[in-house]
């Protein structure tokens, strides 16, 4: 497809640059052009793909084995299409949940992952992530007291939930109490001698 505009840097006293085009034709023809984009936009045949080869492209990997870990690669854009890229000879949907156009964005998501796996194996949930089954007896943290302790959420299905700490349920709640959980963690089975 040849070209009806030429892009110009314009480079402004204050130091400031900006593209600027000149049509290379006549005003009906770049009217045209622009008309056939636009309807091919309004019909969805127009995409931008968020590579082209030569660029790099980043892919997030979990192994298991011998331990778990996550760690970013790079990787060369070798080809494109509309739902696709090939790198590393193989092509894999633009929509993988692993893969990412920016650096800063994939290393964001790994150690989002590591940091997952970090809370799961400690067996904290962030109250954030999700909440216990109402009424259920578990043990809280809270991110203005050193200790844990044994409470448990209730959730009356209209104002919402209130944490409260063991067996009290008219007294006042933690967050009266000047207690800010943030995460939690079911509790252990009871001891049994004969495990």
């Amino acid at each position: 497809m040849k070209r009806l505009t030429t892009a110009y840097e314009r480079i402004w006293a204050d130091g400031s640059a900006e593209m600027q085009y000149v049509a290379n034709t006549s005003d009906l023809e770049v009217v045209n052009r622009l008309g056939t984009y636009e309807d091919a936009e309004e019909e969805g045949r127009l995409f931008v793909v968020p590579c082209k080869p030569g660029d790099e492209i980043y892919e997030i990997v979990e192994v298991e084995i011998p331990v778990w870990n996550c760690y970013v690669n790079r990787f060369i854009v070798q080809d494109v299409s509309a739902k696709q890229v090939k790198y590393s000879d193989d092509w894999v949907d633009w929509d993988a949940p692993y893969l990412y156009t920016d650096e800063k964005e994939a290393e964001a998501k790994a150690r989002q992952l590591r940091n997952q796996k970090k809370r799961l194996e400690s067996g904290w949930i962030p109250v954030t992530e999700r909440l216990p089954e109402n009424d259920d007896y578990v043990l809280m943290s809270f991110e203005n007291f050193s200790l844990p302790l044994v409470g448990r959420y209730v959730d009356d299905g209209k104002l919402g939930g209130a944490w409260y700490l063991g067996d009290c349920f008219d007294e006042d709640t933690c967050l009266a109490n000047d207690l800010f959980v943030n995460a939690w963690m079911p509790l252990p089975k009871p001891y049994r001698e004969d495990e």
